[in-house]
């Protein structure tokens, strides 16, 4: 098999990704292998922004108190302090990169407020802020003689000598095979939405790094915390998008269809309580009134307003008849973050020699049982630029044999893909039931098992993406069996009342 050597490898283009990759390069060469386009990840589609205490009044002890409640007790309070103090930085970072936030009075950035936020700490550029900073820094790694992207190109074997992790094997494209050897291999392939039938995430969102990191046994945990997030777009016809967490920041309320205020009697912080307690309210309320929607209402501020505020989402939902500035806008919860994945440490480290991970495939400690909001993008540029100071000094070398790459015939994988998100939204969603998570063990075990007997195939990313979700979505469904009480995110209708 053909092989390249480089110093560091990047599995994913995300902002953690890209943000270990131009930190790395000041140390040697990278290449940022990518199975779509560079600027297709999780990061485009962020819409709210980047939290960061940087306002007057602010400060990191606020912002660590706000997360640490967020996250139910289940914090490591460690890396919530490395990620509070570090985030001012992180976001002088993106601005020298070129990225371009929106700014209030003078010369300071204009700060919005989200749930879980005791402070206005949220810095943004419009409702696109996850596109502005992929562009930003997307720009500079293209500029960067030290850094090769190989678009197209799906990691399929993280390769290890000698108990480390020293590269990674790919598919490029349509050449083929290819071993991409370094001295060290950083995992920021992001989310997994895809395994549920309604998410936030894009189509590349598989889950890929946690069946890598898996395959080598890394520890990985703390995948039952899966954020769903409250409000998404419904539409019968139509897929749904992201309605960001910021409408509510700048005074939209949630209603039923009767036009009553549901939070009012769930949570002092209202429609801006953390996302579990926002999302669990809203699929109890439909449940309770038999509906398929509830709504949320912004229509009591003015047009011009509105529009400058969030354009992306006021166009989009333009498209679709409903005008922001006079409807009620429907809306569901849909699978939206993971919290759990690949254990790292404050380094970005695995408890594998070699291969760190940063950004959504990470478990650093941050988030505990429920990420706050606009967490994600700050946390991933941290931890990612933390990594790349931390591998500067791994040294490598090993034989390495290439592996087997197992594909099974599409339309096997399509029919056992949707399964698997037929069983992951039944069973494994905002609310769950121990005997519902019982059937979704067999049934993803038994998926498993038959994957494996198929004949094999030609190689389709498609395929491998297919299995890495069903070894994933094992990790979310065991872990949430294993809970005995209800935590943040993980919510079991048999167990006690939630605490």
């Amino acid at each position: 098999m053909e092989h390249e050597r480089f110093d560091f490898v990047v599995v994913g283009s995300g902002i953690a990704g890209l943000a270990y990759a131009l930190e790395a390069s000041k140390h040697g060469t990278v290449a940022v292998l990518t199975k779509a386009e560079v600027t297709e990840s999780n990061t485009t589609y962020a819409q709210g922004g980047i939290a960061a205490a940087i306002g007057e009044a602010d400060n990191w002890k606020l912002h660590e108190e706000d997360t640490l409640i967020a996250g139910a007790g289940l914090c490591d309070p460690q890396a919530v302090r490395f990620l509070v103090q570090s985030a001012p930085a992180a976001v002088e970072w993106l601005a020298r990169m070129g990225a371009r936030f929106d700014l209030g009075s003078g010369e300071s950035y204009a700060l919005g407020r989200e749930g879980g936020h005791s402070m206005s700490r949220i810095v943004h550029h419009q409702d696109k802020t996850g596109w502005e900073i992929e562009r930003a820094v997307s720009t500079t790694v293209r500029q960067n003689a030290n850094i090769r992207v190989f678009e197209h190109t799906f990691a399929t074997h993280l390769a290890m000598a000698g108990g480390r992790c020293v590269g990674v094997q790919a598919q490029v494209d349509v050449v083929g095979q290819r071993l991409f050897l370094a001295r060290a291999v950083m995992l920021a392939t992001g989310g997994c939405g895809v395994m549920y039938q309604h998410s936030t995430n894009p189509r590349v969102a598989t889950a890929d790094g946690i069946a890598l990191a898996s395959e080598v046994g890394a520890r990985i945990e703390g995948m039952e915390f899966m954020q769903f997030h409250p409000t998404t777009f419904y539409h019968p016809q139509a897929r749904g998008f992201l309605v960001t967490e910021a409408v509510r920041g700048a005074g939209g309320t949630l209603r039923n269809h009767l036009g009553s205020r549901f939070m009012v009697d769930v949570d002092e912080r209202l429609e801006l309580a953390p996302r579990d307690i926002v999302a669990r309210a809203i699929d109890a309320e439909m449940k309770r009134l038999d509906t398929w929607c509830v709504y949320l209402d912004i229509a009591h501020q003015p047009r011009a307003e509105i529009e400058a505020k969030f354009p992306t989402i006021f166009k989009r939902l333009q498209e679709h008849g409903v005008l922001m500035h006079r409807d009620w806008i429907p809306v569901v919860p849909a699978q939206h973050y993971s919290c759990g994945g690949v254990v790292t440490d404050l380094n970005g480290q695995t408890t594998v020699s070699g291969l760190y991970a940063a950004g959504e495939v990470a478990q650093t400690g941050v988030h505990g049982a429920n990420r706050l909001a606009s967490n994600s993008l700050i946390e991933a540029i941290v931890f990612g630029l933390a990594a790349a100071r931390a591998s500067k000094d791994e040294v490598s070398n090993g034989h390495v044999e290439p592996l087997p790459v197992k594909c099974v015939p599409e339309n096997e994988a399509i029919r056992i893909r949707r399964q698997l998100q037929k069983t992951m939204t039944d069973h494994a969603g905002i609310v769950r039931t121990t005997a519902g998570l019982r059937e979704a063990a067999e049934s993803l075990e038994h998926l498993l098992r038959e994957y494996d007997a198929l004949p094999d195939a030609p190689f389709s990313v498609y395929c491998s993406e297919t299995r890495n979700l069903l070894v994933a979505a094992g990790y979310v469904v065991r872990g949430a069996l294993a809970r005995d009480r209800n935590v943040g995110l993980h919510y079991n209708a048999d167990l006690a009342a939630y605490s």
